[in-house]
């Protein structure tokens, strides 16, 4: 068969695939779903495995930069187990450290918003018995009530109630299912990443052309470096506000101050949006207490963001993957409106691949034709 003929027989054939799929498109998305149910684990194990590989290859550079001087060099395969091992011990101990810092003080913001419920339900008792209302027209409306219907509409809440609590049990089961088996995965990967790097890179040199495998590994190079150095000043960055927020808590003497510090940090983690998480809650925490003390809180918490955001964020971590301010800020919208939080963390990293491979492209072509016209 001649190569142009194989062409137009592998023309017919995907056009009659994508007439069947677009008059069956239920059939389609259904399929669909069940694939992504079925790889949805491996997805998670591998953004599990992006996460803990950044810290994880830090502390093994600095384990074989402590060792370097010694005779006999452990091997690679135990330098990867300690490093796995200190890093699960050190994200353990962050987690322990929020966990300490925050727990009290939400323990005395709960007791402190009992003791003002219990100080103010007396007058709010009072003031209810000042309006005297009258109840003529509860009676009336409890006169219009059909007993039957009403039991009857009971009984169906009930039962879309269950109906509901077992979907939600069922959905969590199946969360917990999923980010098991994404964890193991995302371990093995770690654990295994030259063996996983070596076996893909074997199979995109056997099945595409050498010029388009030299693209795919370009580019997976670069998001890797770019989404390590992103992550790392991401969180520097996040205790970089932190402790400003505690600062700034101290100096105004505004409540809560450790307890902010340490949810800006925790919550700064996501780019630009963490931060007015947790600047919600200290104005729902200054509101128990004082009105004005909450727009205070709310004040000093817009203009610590402000300074942050224009000022530090950009540098930060603009700077760490390579990006100006205003890139950095296109990113973060882009990716947080098309896929939410997860968008916005790997949007910024994306989009410095994206601007690093256009000027890679760029200054390609500017010297091809300065060559062409010499």
């Amino acid at each position: 068969m001649e190569k142009k003929t194989k062409q137009n027989l592998l023309i017919v054939i995907i056009g009659v695939c994508l007439f069947a799929a677009l008059m069956n498109l239920h059939v389609v998305f259904h399929f669909m779903e069940e694939i992504m149910g079925i790889i949805l684990p491996v997805i998670v194990g591998g953004i599990l495995a992006l996460f803990i590989n950044v810290p994880m290859t830090g502390i093994e550079k600095r384990i074989r930069k402590m060792l370097k001087k010694r005779k006999k060099q452990p091997s690679d395969k135990c330098f990867r187990i300690i490093s796995f091992i200190l890093t699960f011990v050190c994200i353990a101990l962050v987690l322990t450290l929020v966990f300490t810092l925050l727990i009290p003080e939400l323990v005395r913001s709960m007791k402190g918003l009992y003791l003002l419920v219990e100080e103010r339900l007396p007058q709010w008792i009072d003031y209810l018995e000042s309006l005297d209302t009258e109840a003529e027209w509860l009676e009336e409306v409890l006169a219009g009530i059909n007993l039957e219907k009403f039991v009857q509409s009971i009984g169906s809440g009930a039962n879309l109630f269950f109906e509901g609590v077992m979907s939600t049990v069922s959905s969590a089961a199946s969360v917990v299912v999923t980010t098991s088996f994404g964890l193991i995965i995302g371990i093995y990967l770690t654990l295994g990443k030259e063996q996983v790097c070596r076996h893909a890179r074997k199979l995109i040199y056997a099945y595409l052309k050498p010029v388009w495998a030299d693209n795919i590994l370009h580019i997976s190079q670069t998001f890797n470096r770019t989404f390590a150095n992103f992550l790392s000043g991401q969180c520097a960055e996040a205790v970089i506000l932190g402790i400003l927020m505690f600062l700034a808590f101290s100096i105004f003497k505004l409540p809560y101050g450790s307890l902010v510090g340490v949810l800006t940090a925790v919550c700064a983690i996501i780019p630009y949006i963490g931060a007015f998480m947790s600047g919600a809650v200290s104005v729902i925490l200054a509101l128990l207490i004082s009105p004005a003390l909450a727009v205070r809180c709310l004040i000093v918490y817009l203009i610590v963001q402000f300074i942050e955001n224009q000022m530090i964020y950009p540098k930060v971590v603009g700077g760490s993957v390579g990006l100006p301010p205003l890139y950095t800020l296109i990113a973060a919208m882009i990716g947080g409106k098309l896929f939410g939080i997860i968008g916005i963390i790997f949007f910024i990293p994306l989009m410095a691949v994206v601007v690093e491979l256009v000027k890679e492209d760029a200054e390609n072509r500017l010297r091809r034709r300065e060559n062409h016209v010499v």
